[in-house]
């Protein structure tokens, strides 16, 4: 698979080679025939095919997370339970559009499960895809996909018919829920999935009605499984009433992550702090004053009326003291006025 550009597009290019092999050349004009009829925003678009020399090369729109199976086993990358939903979703919309149009995939699994951004899924690689056989050709289906995601039926080499396709989506959700490689099943077991000696791998915050569609998908009899449309109104309902469980990664936040390289932490500011900013270049925090209690602001203001009561108190006893030796003095001076009259009169008197 090639990187490309094609009219300023980013694409994908994928090589194949020409072979005298009936059955590459098969595979080769099967994908190419069913993703020419095929326009649905979750299965890869084809943009057009390239011949040069003895090479031919495919050309689709390019996506780029990578499949589905890269992202499961990288146990660095946390995937909350909405995110598992909302995958699973999609691919269930790209298969009932598929079976919509009698188209069987035939081999379904992580590997052929592309991540765009914002996690969303397309369906790719239809090489083994065909029409869905009617009741007279269903002997002449060959033995095709990939032995942990075949349908017991396929394996057995039975006649099979479009819900095998679902039994190979249950092994996608088997991926999704546990983010393990599905299981070698066995001969012995007409490779039946024994859904009891896994269910200890999932989650305890596992939303319950999400490993209850893995097993119905999973049925060993082809006509005890789902249609896809089925599956789509399941998930849907599953969604609405998605709750995360208390205490688990998923409560904190149910939006999926991004995929994204996040930016590196940049230093802001000198040591100090330039622009509010610490060393880190994270903000500081400014310092939250303490509220003062009703209590200390009743106290204070009685103080402030005492000290008012205080003043008018001192300018009173003030004007009072004024006013009292006002009146001493005049007493003072009249005493002195009469007493200088008598001395005068005694004068005058003594005189005569």
């Amino acid at each position: 698979m090639y990187d490309g550009e094609y009219l300023g597009t980013r694409v994908a290019i994928k090589k194949l080679y020409f072979v005298d092999d009936d059955f590459m050349q098969k595979y080769i004009e099967r994908e190419m025939d069913t993703l020419t009829g095929l326009s649905h925003p979750n299965i890869v678009q084809l943009i057009g095919l390239c011949i040069e020399t003895d090479d031919m090369y495919i050309v689709t729109e390019f996506v780029s997370g990578g499949d589905l199976r890269s992202k499961l086993k990288e146990t660095t990358l946390a995937i909350d339970w909405m995110t598992r939903l909302s995958i699973g979703r999609d691919i269930a919309l790209a298969m009932n559009y598929l079976h919509s149009k009698n188209i069987m995939h035939r081999d379904l699994k992580s590997h052929n499960l592309l991540v765009a951004e914002g996690w969303k899924i397309k369906v790719c690689d239809f090489g083994l895809a065909r029409s869905a056989p009617n009741d007279s050709d269903r002997n002449l289906m060959t033995i095709v996909g990939t032995n942990e995601w075949m349908a017991p039926e396929v394996a057995m080499g039975e006649n099979y018919a479009l819900s095998a396709d679902v039994f190979s989506y249950g092994m996608v959700l088997f991926e999704i829920i546990t983010r393990e490689k599905p299981p070698q099943r066995k001969l012995k077991d007409m490779y039946a999935f024994v859904s009891d000696d896994y269910k200890s791998q999932c989650s305890p915050d596992m939303p319950p009605e999400l490993w209850k569609l893995l097993i119905d998908c999973t049925a060993h009899t082809p006509q005890d499984r789902p249609t896809f449309k089925d599956v789509v109104k399941r998930l849907l309902q599953m969604m609405k009433d998605f709750t995360p469980a208390a205490g688990s990664a998923t409560s904190a936040s149910t939006s999926a992550p991004s995929l994204k390289e996040e930016p590196k932490e940049t230093k802001v500011g000198t040591k100090e702090g330039e622009n509010g900013k610490t060393k880190k270049g994270k903000e500081e925090k400014p310092k939250k004053k303490k509220k003062k209690s009703s209590k200390d602001g009743e106290k204070k203001e009685k103080d402030g009326e005492g000290e008012k009561k205080k003043r008018r108190k001192k300018v009173k006893e003030g004007e009072e003291g004024k006013e009292k030796k006002t009146k001493k003095k005049k007493v003072k001076e009249g005493e002195e006025g009469k007493e200088k009259k008598t001395k005068k009169k005694k004068v005058k008197e003594a005189s005569t």
